[in-house]
């Protein structure tokens, strides 16, 4: 035998050892379930000044659904930033798809359900080559901004997001792909994994839908059409400040909302109008009405330096001024004056001259501003530093001024971040 046989029938011999096993790495992994399986996380440790609450403190897990007495429930400068979600993703050979997406102190499972670090538990299987049955707990639809800061350029939120839309969806319904169209809607509860309140009922499933539109000739461009009917939760309370207005916990409500973003070149562009409201949510017990914009600008000046500007409306003046929800009521535990002092919502406050703060009209709320102006730079392939400066002003004397217990229009915010993500 030749030297060149020789190596040839040793090539052969070491090629099929190698095949053997790498057949049985694919049957362990197949056996043991991770063929398919993505796993992928995110850690953001943030920074936060606040100058009308003298608060200038790191943020990091703390909760964002936490005592309402204590400033600690969702505000803006406190909502899913300095968070860390871990996600496991798998799609099996049939093509159902799995979603569990862990946020502790964070997420959507903490501001609806209490101390559930489930963001997102959902199931979607294929019906035919456009359907999918999706079902389980799924973080809402609306908006350009998404949840998590390895997805979205400012540290905070726009006021549309934090303030008018939903958390999370509980239910079932269908994904549909047809063409540049991709339909979407569910029969769910709305922020609650379970309708079921003090033995008064609980039937209040909504409907709630979304279809987006991807224009042709464009790389990255999407119009998107939000809405829902049915019922929401709704923690308003009588004018005792115990008694709850809805039996059941809930009342009617109607939101609708367009989004849409278009990127070219160096440039990004994202905007949002939205329109809602909710039966009894408002603060003077009255039906809750509001309607905003917001808009954003990014440009990259280098393809790791990116820099952005968001400017945002939401008007809220009606019956005191409302949210979904109904927490902005003055309940006895103080947790609607805490909410409002903190975000510049409901009615304003003026000094009787004595030094004491007292409403001028409880049936007159805030409208509310915000401008945002803040850069991006990635540091590595997995890494982003955050800055943001925010400006928030409000057509009433609305924010509590923690250093002398007045009332303010206006109040400055800086925030920063490291974003790590695999």
């Amino acid at each position: 035998m030749t030297d060149n046989q020789k190596a040839t029938d040793e090539a052969a011999k070491v090629a099929n050892h190698a095949d053997v096993q790498v057949s049985g790495i694919k049957e362990q992994t197949e056996s043991s379930g991770f063929k398919g399986l993505k796993v992928s996380g995110m850690i953001a440790p943030a920074y936060v000044y606040n100058q009308d609450q003298q608060a200038s403190s790191f943020v990091f897990l703390n909760r964002s659904n936490g005592d309402p007495g204590a400033y600690s429930l969702y505000n803006y400068d406190n909502s899913y930033f300095g968070g860390v979600y871990l996600q496991f993703q798998k799609e099996t050979a049939g093509g159902v798809g799995w979603n569990l997406t862990l946020a502790p102190d964070r997420g959507a499972g903490v501001n609806m359900n209490g101390n559930s670090i489930i963001h997102e538990a959902s199931v979607s299987i294929p019906l035919n080559n456009e359907t999918k049955l999706i079902a389980g707990q799924i973080p809402d639809w609306e908006g350009y901004e998404y949840t998590w800061d390895n997805q979205t350029k400012p540290i905070t939120h726009n006021l549309l997001f934090d303030f008018t839309e939903l958390t999370a969806y509980t239910g079932v319904g269908l994904d549909q792909t047809v063409g540049n169209w991709e339909w979407k809607s569910m029969i769910a509860n709305m922020n609650s994994p379970r309708y079921y309140y003090g033995g008064s009922g609980g039937r209040a499933p909504a409907l709630v839908f979304r279809a987006d539109y991807t224009p042709p000739g464009y790389d990255n461009a999407d119009i998107g059409f939000w809405g829902m009917v049915g019922k929401l939760p709704n923690s308003n309370v009588a004018a005792d400040g115990t008694t709850p207005l809805f039996a059941t916990g809930t009342s009617t409500a109607q939101m609708f909302e367009v989004d849409g973003y278009l990127t070219q070149g160096d440039w990004g562009y994202y905007g949002q109008l939205g329109y809602g409201q909710q039966t009894g949510a408002a603060y003077n017990g009255g039906k809750a009405k509001w309607w905003g914009a917001s808009g954003m600008l990014t440009y990259n000046f280098t393809p790791r330096f990116l820099g952005f500007a968001r400017a945002d409306y939401l008007n809220n003046s009606s019956n005191g001024g409302g949210l979904p929800g109904g927490y902005m009521n003055p309940t006895a535990g103080g947790s609607g004056a805490s909410f409002n002092g903190v975000n510049g919502f409901g009615p304003g406050y003026v000094n009787d001259g004595t030094g004491n703060w007292t409403i001028v009209d409880p049936n007159k709320g805030a409208n509310r501003y915000a401008l945002s102006l803040g850069w991006n730079y990635l540091l590595t392939e997995s890494t982003t530093l955050k800055m943001e400066y925010r400006y928030d002003r409000s057509s009433l004397a609305t924010f509590y001024n923690v250093s002398d217990g007045s009332y303010k229009k206006d109040n400055n915010l800086l925030a920063a971040s490291v974003v790590v993500s695999f």
